[in-house]
């Protein structure tokens, strides 16, 4: 539960939207501020939940992102250019919006005083091979580095990280997708049958962002999620006698996706040495940055090839989780 001044960038969104859902329903003693440039998505969100305060403003344009940001007691950075295939089209984009909008963030944070401030991060951010996890391993870096100049100078500034794999039916996703041509009467479209990935809810997402303000600044909190491979995923969604279209590979894409690399196993502890922070899925890592003391041994890395397979039941049960 939040208290105070609380602002979303990107609040319109998937996420945004969980979390206000989160605040209505549990009767949080805040204020909640959207900050994006779609207008559109506003006035849907505002129909809902008229109490909510609406600022039209892009990420990248410094002066309205302060105004935007002062007085908050939060501010919780969930705005991103994320689709794969639009980021690896226009990179240079992705980078204004996704490194240098976060960068607007986090210095405004330190030049105002904001308590709290939370970066979203993703499993495409661990050996990036696309134009959005490259830009999101930035993002993460960037918020190390503003966490270590707070220390430093005493800024009162608490730089958060969370880092997770993909919400279910959130916009553009795959189950969106594959059913609008089930609607059209044409066969599901997928890259590989064999390609995991991890899955959540927009409310278990909602969790994760709660779970990592709890986190000491500059510290990554990291879910140990299960993941589910693409057959599976349209068996259990869309039903196993449904027409499959095999197509290529998109730019940019994997076959699985890892939440905590080789390299990084040195630098995590698990759930069970952190014990004073919540559990909001099937255990979790805390990440420190790689410029901090190495642990004595590594952990394991933890990809959606070797992690814990999700079952039909639990899948239905993130669906119905609205």
């Amino acid at each position: 539960m939040l208290t105070g001044n609380v602002l979303l960038t990107g609040g319109a969104g998937t996420l945004g939207r969980a979390i206000i859902k989160r605040a209505n329903d549990e009767k949080w003693d805040c204020k909640i501020f959207i900050y994006s440039n779609d207008p559109t998505k506003h006035h849907r969100v505002l129909s809902k939940y008229p109490r909510v305060n609406s600022i039209i403003g892009d990420i990248g344009d410094y002066t309205t992102l302060y105004n935007a940001m002062v007085g908050k007691d939060y501010v919780l950075h969930l705005a991103a250019k994320k689709h794969i295939p639009d980021s690896e089209r226009d990179s240079i984009d992705t980078i204004r919006v996704n490194v240098e909008g976060t960068l607007n963030v986090a210095q405004i944070a330190m030049q105002i005083g904001t308590p709290h401030v939370l970066c979203i991060s993703t499993d495409k951010a661990c050996h990036p091979c696309n134009a959005y996890g490259a830009t999101k391993m930035l993002c993460e870096k960037i918020f190390q580095e503003y966490s270590r100049i707070a220390e430093e100078i005493g800024s009162p500034t608490k730089y958060h990280l969370v880092r997770y794999g993909n919400v279910l039916e959130s916009t553009g996703s795959v189950i969106e997708f594959w059913k609008s041509l089930v609607r059209e009467g044409k066969p599901i479209r997928m890259t590989d049958p064999a390609m995991t990935r991890f899955y959540m809810s927009p409310s278990q997402a909602a969790d994760l962002v709660l779970a990592s303000l709890l986190c000491p600044s500059g510290l990554t909190f990291i879910p140990k999620m299960k993941s589910l491979s693409l057959a599976k995923l349209a068996e259990y969604t869309i039903g196993a006698d449904h027409a499959i279209e095999i197509v290529p590979i998109r730019p940019g894409e994997k076959m699985h996706e890892t939440l905590l690399t080789v390299e990084e196993g040195w630098y995590a502890a698990q759930d069970q040495e952190h014990g004073e922070f919540r559990m909001c899925a099937d255990g979790y890592f805390i990440l420190k940055p790689t410029t901090s003391e190495r642990y004595l041994n590594a952990l394991e890395p933890y990809s959606s090839d070797v992690a814990d397979e999700m079952t039909k039941d639990e899948l239905l049960s993130l669906l119905n989780d609205k």
